[in-house]
């Protein structure tokens, strides 16, 4: 009898014990990602070498003349978050692990649909650890900031390796979209960066916040897509399936954005809102049969394009959130695993509207005639410099006869 109502406690316990764990998975998982030293003192990372292709997820054969690339943009991706935290604040250069992860999952979801938009430039950098986001700690501000100096430097590679006539295409997933935030603010608002406005075909700022107050401000200037070809604007949305309410409440108000002097709350800010299947901030909804296709690719490479899944779900934004239908595909769905709502999905639900979109918007900034245009080199054809003669000297030009004239 004893042994049975032991048997029956210790049950009991371990019912308990779970059902806490369940209940605090998020904190657990939090608490477990701390990397438990102040980022004063941490010894950070050894930074990429953009000059090295290893340094880069994605890039060019920068020895081909652009010309010959079959697209005719230009396309910056700023990659999502893979790094979870534990040891560092910030993913270090050599972490084999998660290169692997950017290359198998991240990169055929959140990179490949722009590639018929154009030459795809992709860094790897030493990005802020998941728990960089999950709390507000100055510490926190300061690894965000350590993995945008990163994001800056690969973009200024980038430009001066990006031919004047060819448009611009900017993409930051997560993450990846809070250091496109800060390149737009550095990179193409005011007076002194308007040639790289004029070049900017669209900027993709996706499940990551952006304020109206943004756009007053750091970002002045630059205006939110109203139409699906327009060019020189942005489109934003922060993308939430019917039981991801507790993710949408975080979204609209733990992160942190760059206000032009430092990192601060979004909370009670207004955010922007595109609707993907409609490309404007109306609140309309937009049924699942205007959805083009998502895509859930694992290990493939650059040149292999995935089969889009269309008809997954219908969308609409309010108050800021893009709400969505849940996906009719599992594979397109968020994963149920402890710290789920903190995870880059393997899956792009707008993979094939955002790979159209994006080319039509490239296509129309072409269209207006404001960017430079070169035709192609001939081939064969050789620059050969000519050297100028010093002044004052006499150069003879009297025709010399030959032996057989003499």
């Amino acid at each position: 009898m004893r042994m049975k109502t032991a048997i029956i406690s210790l049950v009991c316990l371990l019912i308990t014990a779970l059902t806490l764990v369940y209940l605090y998975r998020d904190d657990i998982f939090q608490h477990i990602q701390d990397p438990g030293q102040p980022f004063q003192t941490y010894k950070r990372p050894t930074p990429p070498d953009y000059s090295k292709k290893d340094a880069w997820l994605s890039l060019p054969d920068l020895s081909q003349d652009s010309f010959e690339h079959p697209s005719k943009g230009d396309v910056f991706v700023v990659v999502p978050s893979v790094y979870r935290g534990g040891k560092h604040w910030n993913l270090p250069s050599d972490d084999l692990k998660r290169k692997r992860k950017l290359e198998r999952i991240v990169r055929p979801n959140y990179v490949t649909p722009y590639s018929d938009a154009g030459r795809l430039f992709a860094p790897f950098y030493r990005q802020a650890s998941l728990y960089a986001y999950m709390t507000q700690r100055e510490d926190a501000r300061m690894a965000q900031n350590l993995a945008y100096q990163d994001v800056k430097r690969a973009f200024r590679y980038f430009l001066k390796n990006s031919p004047p006539e060819r448009p611009i295409v900017l993409v930051g997933h997560n993450q990846g979209a809070s250091h496109v935030e800060r390149l737009l603010a550095d990179f193409f608002s005011g007076p002194e960066n308007e040639d790289n406005f004029k070049r900017l075909a669209v900027a993709y700022v996706i499940n990551y916040p952006l304020t109206k107050s943004l756009l007053e401000g750091p970002m002045e200037g630059i205006p939110v897509c109203q139409t699906a070809s327009q060019s020189r604007c942005i489109v934003a949305f922060g993308a939430f399936a019917p039981d991801e309410g507790d993710i949408a409440e975080r979204f609209g108000s733990r992160l942190l954005a760059y206000d032009g002097e430092e990192y601060s709350s979004v909370k009670g800010q207004a955010l922007i809102c595109v609707n993907p299947l409609l490309w404007t901030q109306s609140e309309d909804y937009a049924p699942a049969r205007l959805h083009k296709g998502g895509v859930a690719a694992e290990g493939l490479d650059l040149e292999t394009r995935p089969a889009p899944l269309p008809r997954q779900a219908g969308a609409q934004c309010q108050d800021g959130l893009l709400l969505i239908d849940k996906p009719r595909s599992r594979s397109l769905r968020r994963p149920l695993k402890v710290g789920g709502k903190f995870r880059t999905l393997p899956s792009n639900l707008f993979y094939e509207d955002l790979r159209l979109n994006a080319v039509q918007r490239v296509e129309s900034l072409i269209e207006d005639n404001v960017l430079p245009r070169r035709a192609k080199l001939l081939d064969g054809f050789e620059v050969q410099e000519i050297e100028e003669s010093p002044i004052g000297e006499v150069v003879d030009v009297t025709p010399q006869a030959t032996e057989e004239e003499n």
